[in-house]
């Protein structure tokens, strides 16, 4: 079956910006101590800033060798301001602002993926990982699906024909490896994969998390997501997943809630404790009621954590497949590569 990638732009380039700065900026305790420092990333003769872009583009021809996909997409971030601030202005919120040498290279390397005549998406009212799912969702069904990216939310794209590459710390990937690759006897360098990858399918997506990859959005909705400031049900915490397993969804967990009286209530957080091994109920926290408009509590939170976690898989496409074609002219990847300097991919 013909295999489409689908690349987070956005956290492919700040993974490699991260990695490949001087250790000026690596070992420097404070913003304006970096600063001083930024002449010392990787750049071209004109100033333009190319450490994140070097480092990127190789990545990127490694994975066209050594994979060979019929087709490739990019999705990158372009703003913080989507519609999920829009429900909650607190929706990443916790991030400090990036660097200037990242910012710019943003730019940079869109251009030069789409010198290429390679597929690139993105807009101010969804995110990446919205158009990843969208793009998946639209053509799972005509070729096998790989979705490459560091953030864990898209893990519950995951499903019979749709895996996740997922990139990761040196630490965490040989723990995987040990635990699941080489339990399961599979053969790394058979998979092919770029560097401290790993492949989750829904049955690792279960293992590892505890729940399917459809219920990553409920998960999310009760333990919330601190990289993301997504709130969840404060209180809840390891009776997420036994409750995800009973109930399926939040929604539902709520309906069961709802319909019981006070003496049933009872006898359900028994049935929780004794069943499905629940040593602390979690019902106060999950029918905790809000004592203003601002605050954002029990059922209230966590219908919101799961809407501001669910990525969309709606979004018209304005491509077709035959626009992600994998194919560039190597000639114009010399041409860019002169442009800024680059001597080596």
């Amino acid at each position: 079956m013909k295999k489409l990638i689908i690349i987070d732009g956005s956290s492919m380039l700040v993974t490699c910006y991260y990695a490949n700065l001087p250790k000026e900026i690596k070992e420097a305790k404070t913003e304006e101590d970096r600063a001083k420092n930024y002449d010392k990333i990787l750049h071209a003769s004109d100033g333009t800033y190319t450490n994140a872009v070097y480092s990127m583009l190789g990545t990127i021809m490694r994975l066209i060798k050594n994979q060979r996909p019929e087709y490739l997409c990019f999705c990158f971030d372009q703003t913080r301001d989507t519609f999920r601030r829009e429900l909650y202005e607190d929706y990443k919120g916790q991030r400090a602002d990036s660097p200037h040498p990242l910012i710019e290279q943003f730019s940079t390397m869109e251009h030069i993926l789409e010198e290429l005549g390679f597929a690139v998406i993105y807009d101010h009212t969804y995110e990446a990982d919205d158009w990843a799912g969208s793009i998946a969702n639209r053509f799972k069904n005509e070729v096998s699906i790989k979705l490459m990216s560091k953030d864990h939310d898209y893990l519950q794209l995951v499903d019979d024909n749709a895996a996740v590459w997922m990139m990761l710390r040196k630490d965490k990937y040989e723990e995987l490896k040990a635990s699941i690759y080489d339990r399961d006897g599979i053969d790394v360098k058979a998979l092919n994969l770029p560097y401290r990858i790993f492949e989750y399918t829904k049955e690792y997506v279960k293992e590892l998390e505890g729940v399917w990859p459809k219920q990553i959005p409920d998960l999310k909705a009760m333990v919330g997501d601190t990289s993301d400031n997504i709130p969840g049900v404060k209180g809840v915490s390891s009776a997420a997943v036994p409750l995800l397993n009973e109930y399926k969804t939040v929604e539902r967990l709520y309906e069961v809630i709802e319909a019981c009286n006070e003496k049933e209530l009872k006898e359900l957080t028994k049935y929780w404790k004794n069943t499905l091994g629940i040593k602390r109920s979690p019902l106060k926290a999950l029918t905790r009621k809000p004592e203003s408009d601002e605050d954002i509590v029990g059922k209230k939170a966590a219908l919101l954590s799961k809407q501001l976690a669910t990525i969309k898989t709606d979004i018209p496409i304005p491509f077709s497949l035959e626009d992600m074609r994998s194919d560039y002219n190597p000639d114009k990847l010399r041409e860019i590569c002169s442009r800024y300097d680059i001597n080596t991919i």
